[in-house]
C-alpha cells in the first residue's frame, strides 16, 4: 500500500480523544494479519482505550523503537477548507486532523516496520492513546510497564520540521482552593470574602510568573525560539454563587511548565511561599497532573546518530510536552523526530509538507538499518 492511502485510511478514522480508539486499533490489527509483524493490543487506563505494541525480531532492549500517539483534537468543521477527515493535497501538503499531529509519522512507522528485514535486536511501533488528553497511555506503560521488553532508544514522531529533539519541558497543573465564609452582601462583616483573597493571590503569582522570566539553567541556551524560562500561568479562577452573596470558596488553576534541569519540589515550595504572603484565609495547593520533563544525554545512541544523519549540530528544546516524558522516566532514551510543525497542529486546516514526509521516511528507514540489522 502507499503511503498515502496508508495516511488515507488512517485520517479516516476518527480518534478523537474523547471517543474509544478501537476502530483504529482494528485497523492496524487488521493491516499486520498474516504478517511476521507481531501485533499486541494492550489494555491501558481506562475500558476501550488500547496501546498496541508491534514488533519484528526478537523482543530485546537492542534495536530501535519508533512511537506515536493514535489521538488527535477535536475538529471544528466550519473553520476547515476542506473535510478533516479526508487527506486533501493541494500546494505540495497533506490537509487533514492528524496529518501533522501525528498520523503521517504513524503511517511511516507502520511501512517501516512492514518492510523492515530485522537481524539484530528488535524493532518495535509502540502506539500509544490518549496523549492530547495527558499522556495518559504512556503515564500507564511508566505504570504498568510492557509485556516484553523493546528496545531503549525510541523516535517519537512528533512534528519538529524534521529536527532532532532531545529535551522539553514539563507541564504541572495545580489549583489553589481558599475556603472564606459566605454571608448576605447586606452584611458582608459575617463573612470572609475568598474571591477577594484570590485576587490577592492571582497578583502575587502574577509578579512571581514576572520573575520566573529571569531565570536560566543549563537548559535554556537549547530553547532556541521558545520561552527559555520555566513559564508560571494563571490559567482559571472559579468563585462566587449569586451577587448578593459573599464567596465563600475560590478555586485558582496554575500551569507551571519547568524546565528539565529544575527540581519540581523547590519550584512548589516557592508557589507556596508566595501564596502564603498574601493569603489571610485557609486554603490549600492540590497537584491536578503532572506530566514529566524530558531530558536525553547529548550522549544517547538515538540521539548521536539521528543527529549525524540529518546534520544537527545543536540540541534543541521545545516547550511542549510529549509521551517522551513518561516513557524516558520509565529508562527509555528518547527524541523527537518528525515531519511537520507543531505551530499547525490542534489548528484548522492542518497539514505537514509532503517533501517532508519523504525525507521522514528515508530518515526512519536508515535508523531501522543502523539499530535493527547487522551487514552480513
Amino acid at each position: 500500500m502507499e503511503l498515502k492511502q496508508l495516511l488515507t485510511d488512517l485520517i479516516a478514522i476518527d480518534s478523537t480523544s474523547s471517543l474509544s480508539n478501537e476502530p483504529l486499533v482494528s485497523y492496524i490489527e487488521t493491516y499486520f494479519e498474516g504478517s511476521d509483524v507481531a501485533c499486541d493490543r494492550l489494555v491501558s487506563h481506562e475500558d476501550r482505550k488500547y496501546n498496541v505494541l508491534l514488533t519484528k525480531g526478537n523482543p530485546s532492549e537492542v534495536g530501535l523503537t519508533l512511537c506515536g500517539h493514535m489521538d488527535t483534537v477535536p475538529a471544528n468543521l466550519v473553520r476547515w477548507q476542506s473535510n478533516p477527515w479526508e487527506l486533501t493535497e493541494r500546494d505540495g501538503n497533506w490537509y487533514a486532523r492528524g496529518s501533522c499531529d501525528m498520523k503521517g509519522f504513524l503511517a511511516i512507522a507502520l511501512q517501516a516496520i512492514e518492510r523492515a528485514e530485522v537481524n539484530r535486536g528488535c524493532l518495535a511501533v509502540l502506539l500509544v492513546c490518549d496523549e492530547e488528553l495527558g499522556s495518559f497511555g504512556a503515564k500507564h506503560i511508566f505504570k504498568k510497564g510492557l509485556p516484553v521488553q523493546i528496545p531503549k532508544q525510541v523516535i517519537i514522531g512528533e512534528p519538529t520540521s524534521l529536527q532532532v529533539v532531545r529535551l522539553h519541558k514539563g507541564h504541572l497543573s495545580m489549583r489553589v482552593s481558599i475556603e472564606g465564609v459566605s454571608a448576605h452582601t447586606g452584611s458582608p462583616h459575617l463573612g470572609n470574602n475568598a474571591l477577594v483573597e484570590g485576587g490577592k493571590v492571582v497578583c502575587a503569582l502574577s509578579e512571581l510568573s514576572k520573575q520566573y522570566e529571569l531565570v536560566r539553567t543549563d537548559c535554556s541556551k537549547h530553547f532556541l525560539d521558545v520561552a527559555k524560562f520555566p513559564v508560571l500561568t494563571v490559567s482559571t479562577m472559579q468563585s462566587g454563587t449569586a451577587i448578593n452573596v459573599v464567596p465563600d470558596s475560590c478555586d485558582i488553576c496554575i500551569g507551571m511548565r519547568l524546565l528539565p534541569d529544575q527540581i519540581k519540589e523547590e519550584v512548589v515550595a516557592e508557589i507556596i511561599e508566595t501564596i502564603s504572603q498574601v493569603c489571610d484565609l485557609p486554603w490549600k495547593l492540590e497537584e491536578l497532573g503532572n506530566n514529566p520533563t524530558m531530558l536525553t544525554s547529548e550522549c544517547a545512541p538515538v540521539n548521536e546518530w539521528l543527529c549525524k544523519h540529518i546534520g544537527q549540530k545543536d540540541s534543541v528544546g521545545v516547550s511542549y510536552g510529549t509521551d517522551g516524558g513518561y516513557l524516558s522516566h520509565a529508562g527509555y532514551e528518547c527524541v523527537l523526530y518528525g515531519a511537520g510543525d507543531i505551530s499547525v497542529a490542534h489548528k484548522p486546516d492542518e497539514y505537514v509538507p509532503i517533501n517532508e514526509m519523504k525525507r521522514c521516511v528515508q530518515s526512519i528507514d536508515a535508523a531501522v538499518q543502523h539499530f535493527c540489522r547487522t551487514i552480513e
